[in-house]
């Protein structure tokens, strides 16, 4: 059995329950069927779970709604697959989706649910993509493509909060038996042992080294991009912007996270982790996909305005913003775009009324689109058919990709990109990796993006990417 890394915050309890999840598993084969066992307990901080019961090296995942009162933990893959680089733009042709499509469908009938819950309605899959299909860059943190089933997980839905352990040992193998032993026990209270542990020994770096900003490349990208739009190139184009920054000790990605939760309530706060303790994270407001029991819903969100300092400032930056032709034009080619895509795949969509959804730092023009899914369609052929919207990339989409391709200098890796998970009866949540940021030890590349249409002005969306900067930049640590 491997050794499990010193970790001086670890209990006998959860230091237990990793060697029995990650550490101890039978030699398997790929037809061996997983065996998914669960236990309710009492509410608990997602994030305390994570930290208490993550190994070093184990890919994870998180994403927590508090508006919606939903959350998700998952940790290690005890099966998984990888999609490395590819060619092409997205769309109906991404072979990423199809993959990963395929990997669903030969491994949701070989998990064996030892309980009586309502197993296929719980996330068992959890999956990222790179913006683009396929990357020049030397080095990735994360493939173009990655889906897993995890060992260990929670789910939270309201009040009820769920432990989910998926193993290859055998149903009445003594290691199963101890691994529901310790399900059994009081979970909350040996996690907030931990928890009162954990935060009376933390110290957090309180300062970072700017160690690129490249403002007036952002500016040049735009002007470009102006030109390309007046030459009928392009109806819009996002120009994304990377800020790296650096402290001198490793960043604390649970306190982050803690600290974009506390500062974005009404966001997806959300985090993926690769096997070499490298983390994407960020609050992003868009969801790009939800599909619970047959009902979808989408945001069409593009335009945006500050929030102002004074409810009648705010009311009236808002009222500005629902009322700018500019704005109203992007936000509307977002809308047609999504809409559209739903009606080719036959989904008889609907929308909502033109409204703004209010943010701490930011307010956006915001349609919400609903449809019903009538007969089969798998999740992932919706996802692969809206990624990447206007909102995220322009119009023409293929145009657009291959400008941002071509003229950004750097990778966009899990940017602007869909990150979510699926369960084995079709439902499933997909938020865009916006507002977010690649953390590797002591670095963080911070992203942001403006969407550019004709009439646009560079000294106007370079202020609203800072702004957008300035949700990670509060919340880093």
């Amino acid at each position: 059995m491997p050794v499990i890394p010193d970790n001086h915050f670890l209990t006998d309890y959860s230091q237990k329950l990793q060697e029995l999840i990650f550490f101890s598993h039978p030699v398997q084969d790929n037809d061996q069927q997983i065996v998914s066992i669960s236990q309710e307990i009492s509410p608990v901080d997602l994030l305390v779970f994570l930290t208490m019961l993550k190994p070093k090296n184990q890919v994870s995942f998180y994403c927590e709604n508090q508006r919606k009162q939903e959350a998700v933990v998952a940790i290690g893959a005890i099966k998984s697959l990888e999609v490395k680089n590819e060619n092409g733009h997205g769309g109906n042709g991404d072979n990423r989706f199809i993959q990963c499509e395929h990997f669903i469908e030969e491994n949701k009938d070989n998990i064996i649910f030892e309980d009586n819950i309502d197993s296929q309605k719980i996330p068992y899959f959890f999956s990222s993509f790179n913006f683009l299909e396929h990357s020049s860059d030397n080095y990735q943190a994360f493939p173009q493509a990655k889906i897993f089933i995890p060992h260990l997980q929670l789910v939270k839905k309201a009040n009820n909060y769920l432990v989910i352990v998926n193993t290859y040992h055998g149903k009445n193998s003594p290691e199963l038996n101890l691994i529901k032993q310790y399900l059994k026990q009081d979970f909350s209270q040996n996690i907030l042992h931990y928890y009162h542990r954990f935060h009376h020994d933390q110290s957090y770096p309180s300062s970072y080294t700017l160690e690129r900003s490249d403002y007036h490349y952002f500016t040049d990208k735009v002007n470009h991009s102006l030109k390309a739009i007046a030459s009928d190139k392009l109806t819009k184009i996002v120009v994304a912007h990377a800020l790296e920054i650096k402290l001198e000790e490793n960043f604390n990605i649970i306190k982050s996270l803690t600290n974009l939760r506390d500062n974005h309530p009404d966001c997806y706060i959300f985090c993926v982790g690769n096997e070499k303790e490298e983390f994407f994270l960020g609050a992003s407001p868009e969801r790009l996909l939800s599909i619970q029991d047959r009902q979808l819903v989408t945001d069409a969100l593009a335009g945006s305005a500050p929030r102002g300092k004074s409810d009648y400032d705010d009311s009236l930056l808002g009222e500005n913003l629902l009322n700018s032709e500019k704005e109203k034009r992007e936000h509307q080619f977002v809308s047609d775009y999504i809409f559209e895509q739903l009606s080719v795949m036959g989904l008889n969509p609907k929308r909502a009324s033109l409204q703004l959804l209010k943010l701490s730092n930011i307010q956006h023009l915001w349609t919400p689109i609903y449809a019903e899914i009538i007969g089969e369609c798998n999740p992932l052929e919706i996802v692969a058919r809206l990624h990447p919207t206007p909102a995220v990339a322009g119009i023409p989409i293929d145009v657009a990709c291959a400008e941002i391709e071509n003229y950004e200098n750097f990778d966009r890796s899990l940017y602007a990109a869909p990150i979510g998970w699926l369960d084995t009866n079709g439902n499933c949540e997909f938020i865009v990796g916006i507002r977010s940021a690649l953390i590797q030890g002591n670095r963080a590349r911070l992203y942001a993006g403006a969407g550019i249409v004709a009439g646009s002005k560079p000294e106007q969306e370079l202020t609203e990417i800072e702004l957008k900067f300035q949700a990670l930049l509060q919340a880093l640590v």
